[in-house]
């Protein structure tokens, strides 16, 4: 009896233990998800994203970049979200990176204002709102705020499906030029140098959003991190040194329309 008594608490504890690892190796690594390479159909062929999809998330968030736009992401095949994703895909969003098989210009930016663009957006849009069923948000950053801003500008139809947009660290021609009915969050570095994207013109850009948006229009500064090698690729125009604090801004302002 005793034997077998001792025999059933060993079994017990190495349930135990087992249990306290799984837990342990959850809570370690449950951020840690390798970017699945989602190819959306449009017109007969596609637009290649990466996607990093959660389980439990709240919401999803597309990423319109900056730059030229385009980043060949198939082929880097990132594990994790890049940049200040990192820690909003912590906070239960899933993260979508849409990239561009051709380039979309680093100062003329008319490839980011033609009506095939604006149907790229919108099938990555539409695709993900009803694949994942979960409130869908836009956020342009730099270059890609003029592909959300023209996008938004273009027709109402275009932003049926979503929850709110970002802009952030936007150009300084960004701006809002029709009526809009949806929430929008203004984010930029209180101490950005970059000459494209100055903090003058994103103070310019909430007051002209505000003008025409129906519903809330937010504003929030960064205020912490560094300088570092070309304004406008690098420092605090992109967050360097606050990404944290760029990422709760944009949490906050996405988990606030989710629930």
């Amino acid at each position: 009896m005793f034997q077998n008594t001792s025999k059933w608490s060993i079994r017990m504890m190495k349930k135990f233990i087992a249990n306290c690892f799984l837990i342990f190796f959850t809570s370690v690594f449950s951020s840690v998800c390798f970017a699945e390479i989602v190819r959306v159909p449009f017109d007969g062929a596609s637009v290649t994203t990466a996607a990093w999809l959660r389980t439990d998330s709240k919401a999803v968030l597309i990423f319109l970049p900056g730059g030229n736009g385009k980043f060949g992401i198939a082929a880097r095949d990132p594990q994790k979200p890049l940049w200040i994703f990192q820690q909003v895909f912590d906070a239960k969003i899933d993260i979508v990176f849409m990239d561009s098989e051709e380039s979309l210009g680093e100062r003329d930016l008319w490839a980011r204002r033609t009506t095939e663009h604006f149907k790229k957006i919108k099938s990555v849009v539409e695709f993900f709102k009803k694949s994942r069923g979960k409130p869908v948000f836009l956020i342009g950053h730099s270059n890609g705020a003029i592909s959300l801003v023209e996008f938004l500008n273009d027709t109402p139809k275009n932003y049926q499906y979503l929850s709110g947009v970002v802009f952030s660290g936007s150009r300084n021609e960004t701006a809002v030029t029709t009526k809009l009915n949806l929430p929008i969050l203004v984010m930029h570095h209180q101490d950005d140098n970059n000459p494209w994207t100055t903090p003058a013109n994103a103070e310019r850009l909430f007051s002209n959003i505000k003008k025409f948006n129906a519903s809330k229009t937010s504003f929030a500064w960064v205020h912490g991190g560094f300088d570092e090698g070309n304004p406008a690729t690098s420092g605090r125009h992109m967050y360097a040194g606050s990404n944290e604090e760029a990422a709760k801004i944009v949490s906050n302002f996405i988990l606030g329309r989710s629930m």
